[in-house]
Formats: C-alpha cells, structure tokens, sequence
C-alpha cells in the first residue's frame, strides 16, 4: 500500500480536484434551483469553489510527483544490496568506467561527496581523479 505512493498522492489530487470541481458546480446550481440563493452568490460558489479545488489540487500534485522523482533518484544514486555486496570482493574486473566510460580493468570504488556516498566501478585514473577509496 505504500510502496510508490508519489502514483497514488498524484492519482488522489486529479481525483479531488474533478470531484471539488462537479461539487462547487453541482452545489451553485443547486442552491439557485432551490432559491436558496441569489444567481449572482451561486455563480460565485460554483466557479469559485471549482478555482479553489483545481488549485488546491496542484499542491497535492506537486507533492506527488516530487515523492515520484525523488524516489527515481533514490534508485540511482543508492546501490541495491546485490551490487553492494558484488563490490565487497574488491576484485579487478575488465569493463566500462562509469565516469569516463573507458574499457579498461576497474576498482570497486567509493564515492563520498555532497551527494552522498555512491559505490562504482571506476578505471585507476577516475580512482585518482576524484578521491575515492576502495569500496569496503
């Protein structure tokens, strides 16, 4: 249930806002049929509450799809256990840098900088390059 819930949060908001919207439209056209209200005051709740709702919805939206992007850089940037335990052997393996893109033999190499700590197969000049250490 709460696994990927920047879908549901989206899928919520365009849910809220379609029924605030049929509500404030179908409540103004109630209350005038009824004679509750003046036109003027129903024209006001309907397209009014159907301005709030959409904007209200955007809020929610926008929460949503920030958990949905944040989650896909979380998939990125965090190694999977399966490679991090594949990087604790430390062994040399022949590859493509994941810096440079190079083919050459590589080092399970740790990262530490402002985005974190990241584990990658590195060629010995990206090793150098970029201070890292060997992966534990």
């Amino acid at each position: 249930m709460f696994r990927h819930i920047g879908r549901k949060v989206k899928g919520l908001a365009v849910f809220i806002c379609t029924v605030g919207i049929l509500g404030s439209i179908g409540a103004g056209v109630a209350l005038y049929l009824t004679k509750v209200l003046q036109l003027i005051p129903c024209l006001a709740i309907g397209i009014g509450g159907a301005i709030v709702s959409w904007w209200c919805s955007w809020v929610l939206y926008c929460i949503g799809d920030t958990h949905v992007k944040i989650e896909r850089l979380e998939n990125k940037l965090i190694p999977k256990p399966a490679y991090a335990e594949y990087l604790s052997a430390n062994t040399p393996v022949r590859g493509a840098c994941e810096i440079c893109g190079r083919t050459t033999d590589l080092i399970n190499a740790r990262i530490e900088d402002q985005l974190g700590t990241r584990y990658r197969k590195v060629c010995r000049e990206c090793f150098a390059a970029n201070n890292c250490s060997e992966a534990d």
